[in-house]
Protein backbone atom coordinates (compact mmCIF):
# COMPACT_ATOMS: atom_id res chain seq x y z
CA UNK A 1 0.00 0.00 0.00
CA UNK A 2 1.48 3.68 -0.73
CA UNK A 3 0.91 6.64 1.38
CA UNK A 4 -0.90 8.38 -1.67
CA UNK A 5 -3.13 7.07 -4.30
CA UNK A 6 -3.40 9.07 -7.62
CA UNK A 7 -6.22 8.48 -9.98
CA UNK A 8 -6.16 10.28 -13.49
CA UNK A 9 -9.03 10.34 -15.65
CA UNK A 10 -8.11 10.60 -19.03
CA UNK A 11 -10.48 10.42 -22.59
CA UNK A 12 -8.34 10.98 -25.84
CA UNK A 13 -5.63 12.91 -23.83
CA UNK A 14 -2.08 11.80 -25.97
CA UNK A 15 -1.30 15.51 -26.17
CA UNK A 16 -0.84 16.37 -22.50
CA UNK A 17 -0.86 12.99 -20.96
CA UNK A 18 2.51 12.12 -19.94
CA UNK A 19 3.73 15.72 -18.86
CA UNK A 20 0.58 15.33 -16.48
CA UNK A 21 1.92 11.84 -15.65
CA UNK A 22 5.61 12.96 -15.77
CA UNK A 23 4.61 15.58 -13.17
CA UNK A 24 3.70 12.88 -10.52
CA UNK A 25 7.13 11.03 -10.99
CA UNK A 26 8.67 14.31 -10.06
CA UNK A 27 7.39 15.12 -7.43
CA UNK A 28 9.32 15.22 -3.62
CA UNK A 29 6.86 12.97 -1.90
CA UNK A 30 8.11 9.37 -3.37
CA UNK A 31 5.36 7.19 -1.74
CA UNK A 32 2.74 6.91 -4.50
CA UNK A 33 0.51 4.77 -6.64
CA UNK A 34 -0.77 6.83 -9.74
CA UNK A 35 -4.06 4.98 -11.47
CA UNK A 36 -4.46 6.36 -14.54
CA UNK A 37 -8.04 5.58 -15.64
CA UNK A 38 -8.25 5.10 -19.63
CA UNK A 39 -12.02 6.18 -20.54
CA UNK A 40 -12.33 4.86 -23.92
CA UNK A 41 -9.74 6.81 -25.57
CA UNK A 42 -9.35 6.65 -29.04
CA UNK A 43 -5.95 8.34 -29.69
CA UNK A 44 -2.11 7.08 -29.01
CA UNK A 45 -3.34 7.86 -24.96
CA UNK A 46 -3.25 4.00 -24.52
CA UNK A 47 0.06 3.43 -25.47
CA UNK A 48 2.01 6.29 -24.07
CA UNK A 49 0.50 5.37 -20.84
CA UNK A 50 1.50 1.42 -21.20
CA UNK A 51 5.23 3.06 -21.55
CA UNK A 52 5.18 4.84 -18.58
CA UNK A 53 4.02 2.42 -16.82
CA UNK A 54 7.32 0.18 -18.05
CA UNK A 55 9.50 3.00 -16.90
CA UNK A 56 8.15 3.24 -13.31
CA UNK A 57 6.15 0.32 -11.72
CA UNK A 58 4.11 2.79 -9.52
CA UNK A 59 1.93 3.50 -12.59
CA UNK A 60 -1.36 1.17 -13.37
CA UNK A 61 -3.42 1.94 -15.77
CA UNK A 62 -7.56 0.64 -16.00
CA UNK A 63 -9.93 0.69 -18.97
CA UNK A 64 -13.21 1.84 -18.65
CA UNK A 65 -16.10 1.81 -21.42
CA UNK A 66 -17.50 4.31 -23.39
CA UNK A 67 -21.03 4.42 -21.96
CA UNK A 68 -19.46 5.47 -18.44
CA UNK A 69 -19.82 8.84 -17.48
CA UNK A 70 -16.70 10.97 -16.41
CA UNK A 71 -18.56 10.99 -12.91
CA UNK A 72 -18.82 6.78 -13.36
CA UNK A 73 -15.43 6.77 -13.56
CA UNK A 74 -14.16 9.27 -10.98
CA UNK A 75 -16.24 7.08 -8.51
CA UNK A 76 -14.76 4.00 -9.66
CA UNK A 77 -11.52 5.53 -9.69
CA UNK A 78 -11.89 6.10 -6.00
CA UNK A 79 -13.43 3.03 -4.92
CA UNK A 80 -10.25 1.60 -5.99
CA UNK A 81 -7.83 3.57 -3.93
CA UNK A 82 -6.72 1.86 -0.65
CA UNK A 83 -4.25 4.35 0.43
CA UNK A 84 -4.69 6.96 3.15
CA UNK A 85 -5.04 9.66 0.88
CA UNK A 86 -6.49 10.28 -2.33
CA UNK A 87 -5.08 13.01 -4.55
CA UNK A 88 -7.04 13.80 -7.99
CA UNK A 89 -5.32 14.84 -10.74
CA UNK A 90 -6.72 15.69 -14.50
CA UNK A 91 -4.63 14.36 -17.38
CA UNK A 92 -4.09 17.87 -18.99
CA UNK A 93 -2.35 19.39 -15.80
CA UNK A 94 1.14 19.54 -14.01
CA UNK A 95 1.73 19.00 -10.33
CA UNK A 96 4.21 21.32 -8.93
CA UNK A 97 7.22 19.18 -7.14
CA UNK A 98 6.15 19.85 -3.56
CA UNK A 99 2.06 19.22 -4.37
CA UNK A 100 1.90 16.47 -2.51
CA UNK A 101 4.59 17.02 0.26
CA UNK A 102 2.47 20.38 1.12
CA UNK A 103 -0.88 19.18 1.43
CA UNK A 104 0.08 15.84 3.25
CA UNK A 105 1.75 18.49 5.77
CA UNK A 106 -2.00 20.27 5.68
CA UNK A 107 -3.97 17.09 6.12
CA UNK A 108 -1.33 15.55 8.96
CA UNK A 109 -1.71 19.00 11.12
CA UNK A 110 -4.77 19.47 10.78
CA UNK A 111 -6.64 15.85 10.98
CA UNK A 112 -9.95 17.09 11.60
CA UNK A 113 -10.20 18.12 7.51
CA UNK A 114 -11.17 15.31 5.06
CA UNK A 115 -10.22 17.49 1.81
CA UNK A 116 -6.96 19.55 0.96
CA UNK A 117 -6.75 22.13 -2.23
CA UNK A 118 -4.98 24.77 -2.80
CA UNK A 119 -3.88 27.42 -5.63
CA UNK A 120 -2.67 26.80 -9.04
CA UNK A 121 -0.85 28.15 -11.79
CA UNK A 122 -2.74 28.83 -15.06
CA UNK A 123 -0.97 27.77 -18.29
CA UNK A 124 -2.34 27.74 -21.71
CA UNK A 125 -2.12 25.19 -24.11
CA UNK A 126 1.56 25.56 -24.78
CA UNK A 127 2.25 25.40 -21.38
CA UNK A 128 3.06 29.06 -21.30
CA UNK A 129 2.10 30.79 -17.88
CA UNK A 130 -0.75 33.56 -17.92
CA UNK A 131 -1.69 34.02 -14.44
CA UNK A 132 -2.20 32.24 -11.18
CA UNK A 133 -5.01 32.10 -8.65
CA UNK A 134 -4.90 32.06 -5.14
CA UNK A 135 -8.08 30.39 -2.92
CA UNK A 136 -9.24 30.73 0.76
CA UNK A 137 -7.55 28.24 3.30
CA UNK A 138 -9.29 28.42 6.26
CA UNK A 139 -11.48 26.03 7.16
CA UNK A 140 -14.60 28.17 8.26
CA UNK A 141 -14.22 30.83 5.59
CA UNK A 142 -14.05 27.98 3.04
CA UNK A 143 -17.90 26.16 4.34
CA UNK A 144 -18.89 30.04 4.38
CA UNK A 145 -17.50 30.82 0.69
CA UNK A 146 -18.83 27.48 -0.87
CA UNK A 147 -22.54 28.89 -0.61
CA UNK A 148 -21.17 31.77 -3.03
CA UNK A 149 -18.79 30.63 -5.42
CA UNK A 150 -16.48 27.62 -5.85
CA UNK A 151 -13.10 27.78 -3.23
CA UNK A 152 -11.32 24.69 -4.09
CA UNK A 153 -10.12 23.96 -7.53
CA UNK A 154 -10.70 20.57 -8.79
CA UNK A 155 -7.86 19.32 -9.83
CA UNK A 156 -5.64 20.26 -6.77
CA UNK A 157 -7.75 18.03 -4.34
CA UNK A 158 -6.36 15.58 -2.02
CA UNK A 159 -8.90 13.58 0.29
CA UNK A 160 -8.57 11.21 3.58
CA UNK A 161 -9.38 8.61 1.64
CA UNK A 162 -10.91 6.75 5.13
CA UNK A 163 -13.30 9.37 6.04
CA UNK A 164 -14.32 10.63 2.85
CA UNK A 165 -15.68 6.96 1.82
CA UNK A 166 -16.90 6.63 5.72
CA UNK A 167 -19.20 9.94 4.52
CA UNK A 168 -20.77 7.90 1.23
CA UNK A 169 -20.51 10.91 -0.74
CA UNK A 170 -20.08 10.35 -4.83
CA UNK A 171 -19.51 12.34 -7.80
CA UNK A 172 -23.05 13.27 -9.60
CA UNK A 173 -25.64 13.05 -6.25
CA UNK A 174 -25.58 14.81 -3.12
CA UNK A 175 -25.82 11.93 -1.04
CA UNK A 176 -25.71 14.46 2.08
CA UNK A 177 -29.40 15.52 1.72
CA UNK A 178 -30.51 12.51 1.96
CA UNK A 179 -29.54 12.62 5.55
CA UNK A 180 -32.24 15.31 5.94
CA UNK A 181 -34.81 14.35 4.01
CA UNK A 182 -34.25 17.04 1.18
CA UNK A 183 -34.54 15.77 -2.40
CA UNK A 184 -30.46 15.04 -3.70
CA UNK A 185 -29.59 17.27 -6.53
CA UNK A 186 -27.89 14.66 -9.50
CA UNK A 187 -25.83 16.19 -11.69
CA UNK A 188 -23.99 14.62 -14.89
CA UNK A 189 -21.11 15.92 -16.17
CA UNK A 190 -20.78 19.56 -15.63
CA UNK A 191 -20.75 20.96 -11.88
CA UNK A 192 -20.01 17.70 -10.06
CA UNK A 193 -17.10 18.69 -7.95
CA UNK A 194 -18.84 22.00 -7.34
CA UNK A 195 -21.95 19.96 -5.65
CA UNK A 196 -19.64 17.02 -4.32
CA UNK A 197 -17.51 19.02 -1.95
CA UNK A 198 -19.68 21.60 -0.88
CA UNK A 199 -20.68 18.79 1.02
CA UNK A 200 -18.14 18.83 2.64
CA UNK A 201 -17.80 22.68 3.10
CA UNK A 202 -21.15 22.25 4.67
CA UNK A 203 -19.55 19.96 7.22
CA UNK A 204 -16.35 22.10 8.06
CA UNK A 205 -14.03 19.49 6.27
CA UNK A 206 -12.16 21.88 3.92
CA UNK A 207 -8.64 23.38 3.45
CA UNK A 208 -6.52 25.08 1.07
CA UNK A 209 -2.69 24.96 0.87
CA UNK A 210 -1.97 29.05 0.33
CA UNK A 211 0.28 28.86 -2.59
CA UNK A 212 0.26 27.09 -5.57
CA UNK A 213 0.63 23.82 -6.24
CA UNK A 214 -0.78 23.09 -9.86
CA UNK A 215 -0.25 24.72 -13.06
CA UNK A 216 -3.75 24.01 -15.10
CA UNK A 217 -3.99 24.17 -18.61
CA UNK A 218 -6.58 26.50 -20.05
CA UNK A 219 -7.08 25.01 -24.09
CA UNK A 220 -9.52 25.62 -26.31
CA UNK A 221 -11.07 21.80 -25.20
CA UNK A 222 -11.16 22.14 -21.83
CA UNK A 223 -14.69 21.11 -20.58
CA UNK A 224 -14.62 24.68 -18.09
CA UNK A 225 -14.15 26.68 -21.72
CA UNK A 226 -16.67 24.72 -23.80
CA UNK A 227 -19.39 25.33 -21.06
CA UNK A 228 -18.92 27.82 -19.37
CA UNK A 229 -22.31 29.57 -19.42
CA UNK A 230 -23.98 26.21 -18.30
CA UNK A 231 -21.89 25.45 -15.42
CA UNK A 232 -22.82 29.22 -14.25
CA UNK A 233 -26.27 28.26 -14.57
CA UNK A 234 -25.65 25.20 -12.76
CA UNK A 235 -23.69 27.01 -9.93
CA UNK A 236 -26.40 28.91 -9.16
CA UNK A 237 -28.64 26.20 -8.69
CA UNK A 238 -25.82 23.94 -6.39
CA UNK A 239 -25.41 27.31 -4.34
CA UNK A 240 -29.43 27.25 -3.63
CA UNK A 241 -28.73 23.49 -2.89
CA UNK A 242 -25.94 23.90 -0.97
CA UNK A 243 -28.41 26.65 1.66
CA UNK A 244 -30.56 23.96 2.04
CA UNK A 245 -27.91 21.59 3.38
CA UNK A 246 -26.67 24.79 5.53
CA UNK A 247 -29.70 25.40 6.91
CA UNK A 248 -30.68 21.42 8.12
CA UNK A 249 -27.16 20.83 9.26
CA UNK A 250 -26.98 23.83 11.61
CA UNK A 251 -30.16 24.35 12.32
CA UNK A 252 -30.66 28.35 10.38
CA UNK A 253 -33.00 29.38 8.04
CA UNK A 254 -32.83 29.15 4.11
CA UNK A 255 -31.86 32.70 2.26
CA UNK A 256 -31.02 32.91 -1.33
CA UNK A 257 -27.49 33.23 -1.89
CA UNK A 258 -27.34 33.76 -5.44
CA UNK A 259 -27.72 37.59 -5.79
CA UNK A 260 -24.66 37.51 -3.57
CA UNK A 261 -22.35 34.69 -5.91
CA UNK A 262 -19.59 35.30 -8.34
CA UNK A 263 -19.70 32.59 -9.58
CA UNK A 264 -17.12 32.48 -12.51
CA UNK A 265 -16.40 36.22 -11.23
CA UNK A 266 -19.47 37.04 -12.98
CA UNK A 267 -22.41 38.68 -10.74
CA UNK A 268 -26.36 37.15 -11.26
CA UNK A 269 -29.21 39.80 -12.69
CA UNK A 270 -31.96 38.49 -10.82
CA UNK A 271 -31.46 40.17 -7.75
CA UNK A 272 -33.69 43.34 -6.56
CA UNK A 273 -31.95 46.44 -5.88
CA UNK A 274 -34.83 47.71 -3.53
CA UNK A 275 -34.42 45.00 -1.31
CA UNK A 276 -31.06 43.54 -1.33
CA UNK A 277 -29.63 45.56 1.72
CA UNK A 278 -32.39 43.71 3.57
CA UNK A 279 -31.90 40.64 1.75
CA UNK A 280 -28.12 40.75 2.64
CA UNK A 281 -28.27 41.65 6.36
CA UNK A 282 -30.74 38.33 6.55
CA UNK A 283 -28.11 36.27 4.89
CA UNK A 284 -25.46 37.63 7.22
CA UNK A 285 -27.26 36.70 10.28
CA UNK A 286 -27.98 33.51 9.32
CA UNK A 287 -24.35 32.88 8.33
CA UNK A 288 -23.01 34.17 11.40
CA UNK A 289 -25.17 31.91 12.99
CA UNK A 290 -24.50 28.48 11.06
CA UNK A 291 -20.34 29.21 11.05
CA UNK A 292 -19.88 31.13 14.05
CA UNK A 293 -18.53 35.17 14.73
CA UNK A 294 -15.33 34.04 13.99
CA UNK A 295 -12.05 35.83 11.27
CA UNK A 296 -12.54 33.56 8.24
CA UNK A 297 -16.49 33.96 8.54
CA UNK A 298 -15.84 37.86 8.87
CA UNK A 299 -13.50 38.03 6.33
CA UNK A 300 -15.90 36.20 3.43
CA UNK A 301 -18.95 37.86 4.82
CA UNK A 302 -16.54 41.44 4.47
CA UNK A 303 -16.19 40.75 0.33
CA UNK A 304 -19.94 39.40 0.33
CA UNK A 305 -21.06 42.90 1.75
CA UNK A 306 -19.10 44.20 -1.05
CA UNK A 307 -22.04 43.25 -3.38
CA UNK A 308 -24.74 43.41 -1.82
CA UNK A 309 -25.37 46.55 -3.30
CA UNK A 310 -26.37 47.15 -7.76
CA UNK A 311 -25.12 50.91 -7.80
CA UNK A 312 -21.88 50.64 -9.24
CA UNK A 313 -20.45 53.82 -7.40
CA UNK A 314 -21.58 52.40 -3.76
CA UNK A 315 -20.21 49.10 -4.87
CA UNK A 316 -16.73 50.67 -5.39
CA UNK A 317 -16.98 52.37 -2.76
CA UNK A 318 -17.44 49.24 -0.55
CA UNK A 319 -14.65 47.80 -2.26
CA UNK A 320 -12.47 51.01 -1.53
CA UNK A 321 -13.37 50.49 2.19
CA UNK A 322 -12.89 46.98 1.72
CA UNK A 323 -8.97 46.98 0.41
CA UNK A 324 -8.50 49.47 3.76
CA UNK A 325 -8.49 45.57 5.85
CA UNK A 326 -7.81 42.87 3.18
CA UNK A 327 -5.71 41.57 0.65
CA UNK A 328 -8.65 40.66 -2.00
CA UNK A 329 -7.87 37.15 -3.22
CA UNK A 330 -8.05 36.09 -7.07
CA UNK A 331 -11.82 35.44 -8.01
CA UNK A 332 -12.44 38.73 -5.80
CA UNK A 333 -10.11 41.68 -7.93
CA UNK A 334 -11.45 39.60 -11.13
CA UNK A 335 -15.02 39.93 -9.52
CA UNK A 336 -14.76 44.18 -9.17
CA UNK A 337 -13.03 43.97 -12.64
CA UNK A 338 -16.24 42.73 -14.37
CA UNK A 339 -18.58 44.74 -12.71
CA UNK A 340 -16.88 47.27 -13.92
CA UNK A 341 -16.47 46.09 -17.37
CA UNK A 342 -20.09 44.93 -17.92
CA UNK A 343 -20.77 48.49 -16.47
CA UNK A 344 -19.38 50.12 -19.15
CA UNK A 345 -20.32 47.94 -21.75
CA UNK A 346 -23.85 47.65 -20.63
CA UNK A 347 -23.42 44.10 -20.99
CA UNK A 348 -26.69 41.99 -19.60
CA UNK A 349 -26.24 40.03 -16.60
CA UNK A 350 -26.78 35.80 -16.39
CA UNK A 351 -29.99 35.08 -14.87
CA UNK A 352 -29.99 31.93 -12.57
CA UNK A 353 -32.68 29.14 -12.54
CA UNK A 354 -35.10 29.36 -9.93
CA UNK A 355 -34.25 27.69 -6.69
CA UNK A 356 -33.64 24.16 -6.44
CA UNK A 357 -37.13 22.24 -6.71
CA UNK A 358 -36.97 20.72 -2.82
CA UNK A 359 -36.69 24.17 -1.48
Amino acid sequence: MARVDIIMPVRDGEAYIGEAVRSIMGQTERDWRLIVLNHASRDGTAAIVDGLCREDRRIETVAFGAEMTVSDVRNEGIALCDAPFTMLHDADDASLPERMTLQLALLEAQPGLVLAGGGYEIMDGNGARLSSRLLPSDPKRLSTAYLFSNPVAHPTVMLRTGAFKDLGLRYGRSELALRYGIAPMELTNFAEDYLLFGQLAVLGLCGNVPAPILRYRRHAGATSVMNFDRQMLLSADISRHLMELVAAHHGVDWQDPVPFCNHGARLYGDASPHDLAARWAAMEAVLVAAFGDVPGVRRELAFRRVLATRNLPMTLARFARFLTRHAPDSDEAGTIRNIVKASLTRKPAMTAPSRHASA
